[in-house]
């Protein structure tokens, strides 16, 4: 599969898992318009600023497998991973 069109797919999953559900209204809406208007293969420049939303994606709630495509295709660009968001629980 291409490079970019698994950066376009796991972009979906990202999103259809709420991964930017804490980003502001326009710039949700900004992704949208971009995966709508996307032709495959992507261009050096798309597949950027595709990444560029991964940097503002909350993982806390994503499934492990998803986290792992993603970390993987980040490290064969040789970029840094998503960090998984962990919540600390006190027990008392």
């Amino acid at each position: 599969m291409l490079q970019s069109k698994t950066v376009l797919s796991l972009t979906i999953d990202l999103l259809a898992n709420n991964a930017f559900n804490h980003l502001k209204d326009e710039e949700i809406s900004a992704l949208h318009y971009l995966i709508l208007k996307l032709q495959e293969p992507l261009t050096p420049i798309q597949q950027n600023l595709l990444l560029t939303f991964w940097n503002h994606a909350y993982t806390g709630d994503l499934p492990a497998a998803l986290l792992y495509r993603c970390n993987t295709v980040l490290q064969q660009l040789g970029r840094s991973p998503l960090e998984e968001v962990m919540m600390e629980v006190e027990m008392y």
